[in-house]
């Protein structure tokens, strides 16, 4: 185990649970396992940065780093999670419904603050916080560390999605 890995963690939802949260798909579906869940407030997920990851190839030759945009997706993607799984969450942990569909819209993003460089072989985790409604937005707080190392901050502003 590097400096750069923390132990492993249990899977509260695994991929395939996520995926019937979020209408994401390849390649931009991100998140590798939520490890906390507290449906509607908060949640922690974990990401697996590898060199064969296709952004990689091109950000940048020769050093690759994972983008940081991605990083701050990541974070908009674990909000839609929190926001999902608060109706479609089972006390048994199953989800029930189709919500993917109902996944609202990244709408802003405020001061996003990048510390580390995130690098093949990280085990990225992040971590969401659900603040206040304004209107149709929700303030979502989030930190992305890999290990005890802080490597970004951010705050959003997520959509609810009306249409749906």
């Amino acid at each position: 185990m590097t400096h750069h890995q923390s132990p492993p963690r249990a899977a509260v939802l695994s991929a395939d649970d996520i995926a019937r949260l979020l209408p994401h798909r390849h390649p931009f579906f991100l998140l590798d396992r939520v490890t906390a869940l507290h449906p509607g407030v908060s949640a922690e997920a974990i990401k697996n940065v590898t060199a064969s990851d296709a952004v990689l190839a091109g950000h940048f030759p020769g050093r690759m780093l994972y983008p940081g945009v991605l990083l701050v997706e990541c974070v908009a993607q674990l909000a839609a999670v929190i926001y999902g799984s608060a109706g479609a969450l089972r006390t048994t942990g199953e989800i029930v419904g189709d919500v993917a569909d109902r996944v609202g819209y990244l709408a802003e993003i405020r001061q996003a603050k990048f510390l580390k460089p995130v690098l093949p072989g990280d085990q990225v985790v992040f971590r969401a916080q659900s603040g206040p409604r304004l209107g149709g937005l929700i303030s979502v707080t989030g930190q992305a560390s890999v290990g005890r190392e802080q490597v970004m901050t951010v705050r959003l502003a997520v959509t609810e999605r009306e249409d749906a």
